[in-house]
């Protein structure tokens, strides 16, 4: 694991309470989900899975987290695909600059997905827009009442 958690950590940040409040749809003892700021406008309600501790690179993540985070990765993937009406998910995890990771703390991009939505990345050359603090909040909360629906997670404070 990375001995210290860069300050500058945008993900720290969110999940430390400083940015983006109520942005958390889900938090348990190692794990978080929140709606990603850039989204293609095809496919809203992209969600970021994301470990509790500051971990760099998938590389680094131990056993003991790595249970866990599959465990969330999974159940979100379910409820994006009912909350969005989507026709499936995609999954993506990127690894170093050169792999494509601009925010260096493991996550888990899920996107919802439909039936000729043309989805081709994540990059802002391709579409990707910036979504408001209002829609992202809402996104939270409609992914939070999904998993609790769910009975997978327990109930959110």
């Amino acid at each position: 694991m990375t001995p210290e958690v860069p300050t500058s950590c945008v993900f720290c940040r969110i999940l430390d309470g400083e940015l983006t409040p109520g942005v958390v749809a889900f938090r348990d003892s190692q794990t978080a989900v929140f709606p990603s700021r850039g989204q293609q406008p095809r496919n809203r309600g992209h969600m970021l899975v994301v470990p509790i501790r500051h971990v760099a690179h998938i590389y680094e993540v131990d056993d003991d987290l790595a249970g866990p985070l599959m465990t969330t990765l999974a159940r979100v993937s379910a409820a994006v695909k009912t909350v969005c009406s989507a026709d499936g998910v995609s999954i993506r995890q990127n690894n170093g600059r050169h792999g494509g990771q601009d925010v260096f703390h493991v996550h888990f991009h899920v996107i919802p997905r439909f039936a000729g939505d043309r989805f081709t990345g994540l990059d802002r050359a391709l579409g990707m827009v910036d979504v408001s603090i209002e829609e992202r909040i809402e996104q939270s909360r409609k992914l939070s009442d999904e998993l609790r629906r769910l009975s997978a997670f327990p109930q959110l404070a």
